[in-house]
């Protein structure tokens, strides 16, 4: 969750970071969610997303359909 937060928060204020497990594992799912305060901070990072890495791994970035769990 930190490194997602660190990375993001060069585009703009996070309300919320989460990375959904697996139940049984309890490993994650391989994807994650960041939340913005502002929908124009989400728009820079969504603009920018070539060269986002976490890790030092590219990561693809996508606008959320629907409402989390």
């Amino acid at each position: 969750v930190s490194d997602l937060k660190a990375v993001f928060e060069e585009f703009g204020k996070i309300k919320d970071v989460y990375i959904p497990l697996d139940f049984y594992t309890k490993e994650s799912r391989g994807f994650g969610y960041v939340e913005f305060y502002e929908r124009e901070d989400a728009e820079t990072a969504y603009d920018r997303r070539r060269d986002i890495l976490v890790l030092r791994k590219p990561v693809t970035v996508e606008f959320a359909r629907g409402q989390r769990k």
